[in-house]
């Protein structure tokens, strides 16, 4: 089966099916149905806070999500005026309470991924301009692997490579003018050729340049980050990758800037739609891949799932 099909069915099933069967199996259940509300209204908060919505965009999501809301309200209101008579199922309330356990820790290390900060953080200049961007993956992966699928990823873990992906942070460019869901072409992705600026002032180590862009879902990518720059600051490396290929602008041993134009977007490399891969690592060799990764921050937040920026120019 063809990635998008296989990406399209899994988006449909968990953003727009799962929701209303929990629902209707509360409307015609005479058992527990509150509970199963209960387990309801804790999946919307996590579904809101870490569904996969750039694909759908933030309007779908607001009205599904408030739509979604008011009817586990007028639910919950309707079961609460009936008379409730029946003995409980003993097995499917141990079920659900175990479900709800298990969906109120996911949710509580969802916040966690929000709202706190590591001991060691970096602030940086956005690397993109003059719009509004998603964050698509991002925060501790080590502690949710709803918000960010790095650290978890077999792939990466395979390589070795995830200790340093730990706040790895993928990023898309919010625009409605285009179509969102799975567009077929690069140029259908409002973030494909976005210039680049350096988040952090350094040197230069490594530069990528000639890796053709893959076509969105085609599959049988390779494992590398594409068309890749990386500047080193002290111990420290910041790695952009998925770039056009053919547009960064410096090279090894360039000094730059924090605000420097550097390259532009692309879909170059481990990449299946037009985005941006930046992370930062910590790392006393140049094996930064070995490193550990550090928690970037702008404007004083973290870089977490679904978070939105908007971005002025630089003057």
């Amino acid at each position: 089966m063809k990635e998008r099909t296989v990406l399209t069915i899994k988006l449909i099933s968990t953003h727009c099916i799962l929701l209303p069967a929990f629902l209707l199996i509360s409307f015609f259940s005479d058992r527990d149905s509150i509970l199963l509300l209960s387990v309801s209204q804790t999946l919307l908060f996590i579904l809101f806070l870490a569904g996969y919505w750039e694909f759908f965009g933030s309007g779908f999501r607001v009205v599904y999500s408030c739509t979604t809301e008011a009817l586990i309200v007028i639910l919950l209101c309707h079961k609460l005026s009936l008379p409730y008579s029946l003995p409980h199922n003993i097995l499917l309330l141990s079920i659900l309470l175990i479900l709800q356990a298990c969906l109120l820790f996911e949710l509580i290390k969802i916040f966690i991924v929000i709202l706190r900060k590591d001991k060691e953080f970096v602030e940086i200049s956005f690397p993109l301009k003059n719009g509004m961007f998603l964050i698509t993956d991002g925060g501790n992966s080590r502690i949710s692997r709803l918000m960010n699928y790095h650290f978890y990823s077999p792939v990466h873990r395979k390589n070795g490579t995830n200790n340093s992906m730990k706040f790895a942070t993928d990023i898309v460019r919010v625009d409605t003018t285009k179509k969102t869901f799975l567009p077929p072409g690069n140029d259908d992705y409002s973030i494909f050729g976005e210039k680049i600026y350096s988040p952090i002032s350094g040197t230069v180590i490594k530069v990528e340049n000639g890796i053709a862009d893959n076509i969105p879902y085609s599959g049988n990518y390779p494992y590398n980050t594409g068309n890749t720059v990386v500047i080193k600051n002290n111990d420290y490396y910041f790695l952009i990758g998925h770039l056009k290929k053919g547009s960064i602008r410096v090279k090894p041993g360039d000094p730059v800037q924090q605000n420097d134009l550097i390259a532009n977007a692309g879909n170059s490399g481990f990449s299946e739609r037009p985005h941006i891969h930046m992370q930062l690592i910590y790392s006393q060799t140049d094996n930064y891949w070995k490193g550990l990764g550090v928690n970037i921050s702008f404007q004083n937040k973290n870089l977490y799932k679904n978070r939105q920026i908007k971005n002025q120019d630089i003057a």
